[in-house]
């Protein structure tokens, strides 16, 4: 393999990182066609999959409070370093800033919302695949590294 094809690879699996944050912050389930029809997503100790489907539901659910407008939700991505091992595989890490803010009261007044601090800051583990030209993540795994809250996937409202 040549530079110019590995750096493909490297910008791809960059790619489908910022990607999956991108769409999370609007609806966890918009990024269950990212995995592979084996691949699983660890959010600490939660983890979805195998495969696309069986993420869609659970990570929807997780999303109510944000699709309602009860929470304000972002994830900024950083420090993201792909290693390509060949053609079809490679693996990557990253970090991520999680902001939140919750409108528990039924007072949604949406963006801006106020924030003090970031919510937590987690190192994240990639295993990447190439099926039929397209690249996927086979495994995503987050563990937190700094957290300000006992972490919920859901909080209820009062």
């Amino acid at each position: 393999m040549d530079r110019t094809e590995r750096h493909a690879i490297e910008h791809e699996c960059t790619k489908l990182i910022n990607r999956f944050y991108y769409l999370f912050n609007q609806d966890m389930s918009l990024v269950a066609d990212m995995f592979t029809d084996d691949g699983v997503l660890m959010l600490g100790r939660w983890q979805v999959g195998p495969g696309p489907e069986s993420m869609k539901e659970p990570l929807h659910r997780g999303s109510k409070n944000m699709l309602e407008g009860v929470e304000v939700v972002l994830n900024t991505v950083s420090n993201v370093v792909v290693d390509v091992i060949d053609e079809s595989s490679a693996t990557g890490m990253s970090c991520d800033t999680f902001w939140e803010h919750g409108y528990y009261d039924g007072d949604l007044q949406g963006t801006p919302a106020p924030i003090n601090a970031p919510i937590g800051i987690n190192t994240w583990h990639d295993e990447f695949r190439c099926v039929a030209g397209e690249w996927k993540f086979s495994k995503r795994q987050m563990k937190a590294v700094f957290n300000n809250k006992v972490w919920k996937l859901q909080k209820i409202r009062r």
